[in-house]
This record gives structure tokens, C-alpha cells and sequence, in this order.
């Protein structure tokens, strides 16, 4: 018979406390059954559970990472003193549209702080925007980390609740580093929070959060695009002699790519795998492409800039998705509600909801109250996927809502 798991403690009863499969109990008082074992188990053919490793399962960190310094600044929690727990759960939320570096960033980050988390460091990415439209569910997230953690699966309980229990009961009183990633939104991260000072919990989403934020005061934080910190990223990817020898060139990559690090990261891959290409012929590919996505294509989809758009792009509602194609045509930097309304033909009443889920996964960024712009490589994608030459009444609208 096995040892029972205490799902209030996180302990094998009879066990040391220190891991959820008993660990090492040279100090524990033996169990109830342990002299009904002796015979079978003091025998030369008697196996030992080997103790479970601290899981250590962050991705590997960006070798070439660059820039970021001030939203590093702002993430790193205070350092606290060896054994000393926080005294408040910490919940770090990173948003952003797609290809703004979330993941890339949280991934450098949680490698800086690791060694302030002993007990460990926990990773998922929960899919919550995927090619495959195949999201995680929160029970198998949980129990793929209490698996991580040395609980027996057969002393898993039935039921996300009862297993959310568990997994907060082992995490209790410990120190550990938990990102989770790509999530959805706050009910698919909820169940995985631990639920005691001691932790830090990363989080990543295109998604706002907000229920994070209100919930669980988690710290939120939104990447932007940061055209003017591009030539740093050019210079530790392609080297500073080829930057320096075209400086024009290099900067007309950086201002076409619109700051945003995964479209600069595919044109300086193009570059670093053809070392004998003038960087200026690579600027004339993205200016021959301008208002199109086509010099970001790629075979990898994880890469490719329109293919990882649209999985934004999926993910909201059918009308939003429509209204996110049409405003395509306004010719502005920005636009009101009531223009996105004259756009697509529909009330402002219905509009603003529908401007709210697109904004919601930073497809529209609402630059001030009530007006909107898009992110000009998200603007291209938009043109793409409308219908263009069907909308002139649209834009007879459109200029006369302002």
C-alpha cells in the first residue's frame, strides 16, 4: 500500500514535507503500515523512488536578446534575502500584438530572476493562439505541472477544481518561478496562480487580461513597437561592420519594418543567410512590398508575419473580424468610433464593443480615448484579407465622418 498524499500540505504523509513523493525520511516518524513492509522491502532486491529533480523547464534564453532595458527595470521584482517569501503573490502580465517580442521577453527575464526561485522554474505555453486552434485546457496545463512536480498520478484527484487545490497545496510555502505563456485569457490562467507569497507567476497573452489585472492584481505591462531601438538589433544579428558599411540601408529596414521585432527579425535572418547581399537590395524587396506583407513570408509559419497576424485575427468574433478588415480603407493615421461606424454601415452603439474586442488582442491600439489606429504592418494585413474594390461607398462615408 502507498503512502497517501495530504492535498492540504502538498505532502506525503509520513514523508518530510520537502517533496510531493516522500523525498528522503530519515527524520520522519515511519508510516502505520511500515512493519508489515520491512520483510519485503529489506531484501537485496528493494527499489527506491529516486527523488524527483527541481523542474527547470524555461526555454532557452535568446543568445542575441537586445533592448528592452526599461521594461526589464520596471518587470524585476525586488531581490529578496535567501528563504525570505514575498510578502504578496506576484503576477507580471505581458501583452501586445503579435510579434512584439512577449514571449522573448518574458522568456530573458524569467532567466534573470531564476535563481531567486530555488524550488524551481515551471513553463507551459498554453496555445491560446495557435495555428492549430487547439487551446489548452487548463486541467491538462495543471496536471502536466503536478506531474512536473512528483505527485503520482494516481494520487491526482479527479475534477480542475480539486486538482488546482492540489497543485496551489504543493507550490504552498516554496519558491517558484511559474510562466505561463500564450494564454488565452484569465479563466484559462486562473487555475494555474499559485496561491501563496513566495512565487512569480509570468504570464503572456495578446489578450488585455483585464480580469487578471482587476482579479488578481496582477502588474500589467504592454509591449509597443520600438522602431527607434532597431538598429541595435540589426547591429547584434548582422554585425556592426556590415551595418555600419550601408547606415541608409539599415535604417530604411528598420523604419519599414515598423519596429516590430519578429518582421525585423525575419528580413535580418533573409540577410544573415545571404552575407553577400547588399542590405540596400534587401531595403528595395520591403519598399517594392510596401502596404503588403509579402517580403515577410516565410515557410515557417511561427515566423511568418501574416500567418501569425491571423491568428489574432481569428480569435475575435466574425463581425469584429470584418470590421477589422474594412478599416483598411481609412486613409488616416487614426479614427473615431463614429467614422469605424460610417465604415462598416452599423450604429456606434454596436461598434464600440466590436472596436473593443479588436483592441482587446492589440489588432486596433486605442492611442487616446475613443480614436484608434493600427500598427502599419497589422494595417497591410488588414488590406489584405478585405474586399477592397467593393467598398467605394464605404469611403464616401468615411469622409464625411471624419
Amino acid at each position: 500500500m502507498g503512502d497517501a498524499f495530504d492535498t492540504a500540505t502538498g505532502k506525503v504523509a509520513g514523508g518530510d514535507g520537502g517533496r510531493p513523493d516522500g523525498g528522503d525520511r530519515a527524520e520522519s516518524a515511519p508510516p502505520a503500515d511500515a512493519d508489515a513492509r520491512t520483510a519485503q522491502d529489506s531484501g537485496p532486491s528493494r527499489t527506491r523512488r529516486s527523488p524527483s529533480p527541481a523542474p527547470a523547464q524555461l526555454p532557452h534564453d535568446l543568445p542575441l536578446f537586445t533592448g528592452r532595458q526599461a521594461e526589464l527595470d520596471d518587470l524585476l521584482p525586488p531581490p529578496t534575502g535567501a528563504g525570505q517569501l514575498a510578502e504578496t503573490v506576484l503576477i507580471s502580465a505581458i501583452g501586445g500584438m503579435a510579434g512584439v517580442g512577449k514571449t522573448v521577453l518574458a522568456v530573458h527575464w524569467a532567466h534573470q530572476v531564476a535563481d531567486r526561485f530555488p524550488d524551481g522554474q515551471l513553463y507551459v505555453n498554453l496555445r491560446g493562439f495557435d495555428p492549430s486552434g487547439a487551446i489548452m485546457e487548463p486541467g491538462d496545463a495543471v496536471r502536466g505541472f503536478l506531474d512536473a512536480l512528483g505527485v503520482p498520478p494516481e494520487r491526482v484527484p479527479h475534477g480542475l477544481d480539486a486538482q488546482a487545490a492540489l497543485y496551489r497545496s504543493v507550490l504552498a510555502g516554496r519558491r517558484f518561478l511559474v510562466l505561463l505563456d500564450n494564454a488565452r485569457d484569465t479563466d484559462q490562467v486562473r487555475p494555474l496562480l499559485p496561491g501563496t507569497p513566495g512565487c512569480l507567476t509570468i504570464v503572456t497573452s495578446r489578450n488585455e487580461l483585464s480580469g487578471l489585472v482587476a482579479a488578481h492584481g496582477a502588474r500589467s505591462l504592454t509591449l509597443r513597437s520600438t522602431p527607434s531601438r532597431q538598429r541595435a538589433f540589426l547591429v547584434r544579428r548582422l554585425g556592426a561592420e556590415r551595418i555600419a558599411a550601408e547606415p541608409g540601408a539599415a535604417d530604411e529596414i528598420t523604419r519599414l519594418c515598423a519596429g516590430l521585432p519578429l518582421a525585423l527579425a525575419c528580413v535580418a535572418a533573409r540577410a544573415a543567410v545571404h552575407p553577400g547581399f547588399p542590405l540596400e537590395a534587401v531595403a528595395a524587396e520591403l519598399r517594392e512590398a510596401h502596404g503588403r506583407l509579402d517580403a515577410f513570408t516565410r515557410s515557417d509559419t511561427s515566423a511568418d508575419v501574416g500567418t501569425v497576424f491571423s491568428w489574432s485575427s481569428r480569435a475575435v468574433p466574425a463581425e469584429a473580424a470584418r470590421l477589422f478588415r474594412l478599416l483598411a480603407l481609412h486613409p488616416g493615421p487614426d479614427f473615431s468610433v463614429p467614422a469605424a461606424a460610417a465604415l462598416a454601415g452599423l450604429p456606434v452603439r454596436r461598434v464600440r464593443p466590436l472596436l473593443a474586442e479588436l483592441s482587446g488582442v492589440h489588432l486596433v491600439n486605442e492611442s487616446a480615448p475613443g480614436r484608434y489606429a493600427f500598427h502599419d504592418l497589422l494595417r497591410a494585413h488588414a488590406a489584405e484579407r478585405s474586399i477592397l474594390p467593393t467598398r467605394a461607398p464605404e469611403r464616401s462615408r468615411l469622409a464625411c465622418a471624419g
